[in-house]
């Protein structure tokens, strides 16, 4: 909506004032409520709620002025629109200041305000003043050193400004006449590190240092590889072959390099002969030897028991003697008493209709106390001999008769 000028508002507002005036004169209140309506509309002042029950704006309601409840505000018809009118006069003078009231209760604190962003440095300030000149201070004398600040004591018989320098501390301590006034530490800042000096000499040996514990044992390394297996083959050489006129072996030896166990022409790595030697000439004939003698090669023990013979203990021993050696069948035990043992080629011998076989056979001494039958085995004796009782049957056993070779 348009809002119309300030020359408008100003008729209008007299215009009311001029019909208030008019209503006032004319009768009592009741009255005019009774005749706001007509009054307003004489007026072309009209009363609505709202700005929606405004009518259309046309030649029939124009120049017209409605009064909206709504807002306490006006409306007026001009020109083919509604226009709000403002009929706000101009400020008042201020009022006087009324009294204070009385003070009212103490509400709740506020939440504490954040915290200000930090401002900007101020330009720094003029110079001060010089202070006023110190007292002069007192000198002080290093005299010696202590090693623990305990061990300057509380009482010292000495003079003031006596110092002391503590070991432990690098602080020196001075006897101001009453107390000792630590001054610090006056150790000054490490220096620069120095040259190297030349090697001292070269000190004695020293003792022996004790053996140190053994350490753990290492875990096992990888198995290696396999190696290759070394051939030698060994050739038989006959007389006149190259190499070895006289005979002899041809020696070959080389890895086993493609591993099928056979040493061929392309692995031999040496070859080496082992030669005959030449003949030599026959030496002369030896002196003879003096004759040989016949070995014992066993001693029996002969027993009786039960009416068998036992030899070494064993009933009716089958016997296996070696022909060109020499036994002896020993009768000292009582037991053999009346049992004398004979040899035949017969079983049984004389019980078996056989004859005692003599060849190589002595009996000396007496059986049952020192009776021994020696048997030397000639060379030509039979194949099995038996022995057995010259005086009962049956006692006896069987002698096997071997050769080990020749026996001269």
């Amino acid at each position: 909506m348009k809002r119309i000028g300030k020359d408008a508002m100003t008729t209008l507002l007299a215009l009311m004032m001029t019909l208030t005036a008019l209503s006032g004169c004319s009768g009592t209140g009741d009255e005019l409520e009774e005749n706001d309506s007509k009054e307003l509309e004489d007026w072309n002042v009209f009363l609505v709620q709202s700005e929606s029950e405004l009518p259309e704006c046309d030649s029939l309601t124009n120049g017209r002025l409605y009064y909206l409840e709504s807002d306490s505000g006006f409306r007026a018809c001009s020109g083919g629109s509604w226009s709000e009118i403002d009929l706000t006069g101009p400020a008042g003078a201020d009022g006087q200041d009324g009294s204070d009231g009385e003070q009212g209760p103490q509400g709740p604190a506020g939440a504490d305000g954040q915290d200000g962003s930090d401002g900007e440095q101020g330009p720094q300030g003029p110079p001060g003043s010089d202070g006023l000149d110190g007292e002069d201070g007192t000198s002080f004398t290093v005299i010696g050193t202590v090693d623990e600040t305990s061990d300057l004591g509380e009482i010292y018989i000495g003079n003031v400004g006596d110092a002391f320098y503590v070991n432990s501390t690098s602080h020196i301590h001075v006897w101001d006449g009453n107390y000792w006034i630590d001054l610090g530490n006056v150790s000054g800042p490490s220096g620069p590190q120095g040259e190297t000096g030349p090697p001292g000499p070269e000190g004695p040996i020293g003792p022996s240092g004790l053996d140190g514990v053994n350490g753990t044992e290492g875990p096992s390394g990888a198995d290696g590889d396999d190696g290759l297996s070394t051939l030698v083959v060994t050739s038989a050489l006959s007389i006149g072959s190259s190499g070895c006129p006289m005979g002899g072996n041809m020696v070959r030896i080389g890895m086993d390099d493609d591993g099928d166990g056979v040493l061929s022409t392309m692995e031999v790595d040496q070859t080496m002969y082992v030669c005959n030697g030449v003949n030599g000439i026959d030496g002369n004939d030896g002196a003879d030897g003096a004759d040989g003698v016949m070995p014992t090669v066993m001693e029996m023990d002969v027993t009786v028991s039960s009416m068998d013979f036992y030899i070494d203990d064993i009933q009716q021993a089958d016997v296996t003697l070696y022909r060109g050696f020499t036994y002896t069948f020993i009768q000292s035990d009582t037991s053999n008493s009346y049992h004398p043992i004979r040899l035949s080629a017969t079983n049984d011998g004389t019980h078996g209709g056989g004859s005692a076989y003599t060849d190589g056979v002595t009996y000396t001494g007496t059986q049952g106390s020192s009776g021994i039958l020696t048997f030397t085995v000639p060379l030509n004796a039979p194949d099995t001999l038996y022995y057995y009782c010259q005086n009962h049957a049956n006692m006896g056993g069987t002698i096997t008769i071997q050769s080990l070779g020749s026996v001269s």
